[in-house]
């Protein structure tokens, strides 16, 4: 557990390029599987984007992470992009930011096409999906405890 908490800590400290004007502010913080096997840290950077550490635990064991960034490009669209482990980057472009939403998608990527989160109060939940709603799979993750 202190190799995971070390990895979040640097990679939350990765400096930001870009500033985000309509930043998802209810994503910030931590929020956990029911059974504690899934986390995802959320935290705004100085100039105003988000920087992300997803990961997923077997057996105490690091099985999957990423490192996920919200920024909005030089025309004010906002992107997300992900970084997991043993995969190429990708990136995808908001379609959609309400008060309590986000969807953002990339129809070139192979799967997910789309991700979105909803924020309701102490939890969010989160839809990897193809364009057209297929091979959907939902998370809800609680605030931390």
């Amino acid at each position: 557990m202190k190799t995971i908490f070390v990895i979040v800590v640097l990679i939350l400290f990765i400096h930001a390029k870009t500033g985000l004007a309509s930043t998802p502010k209810w994503l910030i913080g931590c929020w956990e599987s029911a059974d504690k096997k899934s986390k995802e840290i959320w935290v705004a950077e100085p100039d105003g984007s988000l920087t992300g550490f997803g990961v997923v635990l077997k057996n105490s064991d690091i099985a999957f992470y990423e490192v996920l960034r919200i920024v909005s490009n030089d025309g004010g669209t906002l992107t997300y992009t992900a970084h997991p482990s043993g995969q190429a980057a990708a990136t995808f472009t908001a379609r959609l930011n309400t008060e309590n939403s986000i969807s953002f998608s990339n129809p070139r990527h192979d799967y997910p096409q789309e991700i979105s989160y909803r924020n309701e109060g102490e939890i969010l939940f989160a839809t990897i999906s193809a364009l057209n709603g297929e091979k959907a799979q939902s998370f809800n993750k609680q605030l931390c405890k």
